[in-house]
């Protein structure tokens, strides 16, 4: 884990949050500009939930989903026309819509009675040709273990394709700025990896250590990219976010209240910021008072637009 000089450092401190719910495990933020709206899951109380930003808190509205949704993304037919989400879901990929939360199942994965109870998927993200990526790990609120998630791409032809096995929690997915390296993070591991990507096939290759944090330091969680193609990191039991530069080394931090910070989202030049609720409660109190809520500031840097699956006819 290596850090730059001081002088370098920025530091951002929030104590109040943007929408003060009572969230379990909040995730998978998503912009739509077109619609200025915030969209999130709760992956512990199976909820979706949409914010204008214009309106502010007061125009939130919640879904119930008929099961956990780990992340979701704009989907886009040959016409442009946006009238669908894409979802990574507890058994597979879906499309849910946008009314009422209802799931159709495009690949259900997790057939069996045993894998639909020990798997589920948790983070995902489209890359620039409109692929939508996103992996499984074990459901650990029913099972604990390790090694058996994989990593999955869903093709605008609906086609699916298994790129990655044996990771345990993969997690936050971004790709660079000369769109020839991607970033995924594998959460207990405390590591993000780095690996060569071909935009053209979709394919994979030499995989590295990108960014090492120590058990101490909390693990690296879902992340969003700026303009700068610097990582901004969630850490999970580190009441923060991290910036990360592209040599891998941290250049900055946002802190908050609560520890269990999961992932973040540009709108423009702020950070909107997921939490969980605290998961030792009487030893930390002051942190279970203010997890399971969203935060926001401004960073000052435009964030990278996250990329609408491109489903074709």
């Amino acid at each position: 884990m290596a850090a730059t000089s001081d002088a370098d450092f920025q530091r951002w401190t929030v104590t109040e949050p943007y929408l003060d719910i009572r969230g379990g495990l909040l995730e998978g933020p998503f912009y739509t500009a077109e619609r200025n709206e915030l969209r999130f899951v709760d992956l512990d109380y199976e909820k979706v939930y949409f914010v204008d930003l214009a309106k502010g808190p007061s125009s939130m509205r919640v879904l119930h989903t008929e099961s956990p949704i780990g992340v979701t993304a704009d989907m886009i037919d040959d016409s442009g026309n946006n009238t669908q989400i894409v979802v990574a879901a507890k058994h597979g990929f879906a499309t849910m819509d946008y009314q009422s939360g209802a799931l159709t199942y495009i690949h259900r994965i997790h057939a069996s009675e045993e894998q639909a109870y020990r798997m589920r998927f948790n983070d995902g993200a489209v890359d620039n040709q409109g692929r939508f990526w996103a992996g499984s790990s074990i459901d650990h609120k029913y099972v604990q273990g390790k090694h058996a998630g994989t990593l999955y791409r869903l093709d605008p032809d609906m086609s699916l394709h298994e790129m990655a096995h044996q990771m345990t929690t993969p997690n936050g997915m971004g790709w660079n700025n000369a769109d020839d390296i991607m970033y995924i993070t594998d959460s207990p591991h405390g590591k993000i990896y780095a690996y060569d990507f071909d935009a053209h096939t979709g394919s994979i290759s030499n995989r590295r250590d990108f960014l090492t944090l120590e058990a101490s330091y909390g693990e690296p969680d879902g992340f969003a990219m700026d303009i700068e193609g610097n990582l901004w990191v969630a850490v999970w039991r580190g009441s923060s976010i991290i910036r990360v530069n592209p040599k891998g080394e941290i250049t900055g931090e946002i802190l908050f209240p609560t520890r269990f910070v999961t992932c973040p989202e540009f709108v423009g030049s702020e950070v909107i910021v997921m939490t969980a609720m605290e998961q030792e409660p009487y030893k930390n109190p002051e942190s279970a008072r203010w997890g399971g809520k969203v935060y926001k500031v401004d960073v000052g840097i435009q964030g990278k637009s996250r990329n609408a699956f491109r489903r074709q006819s």
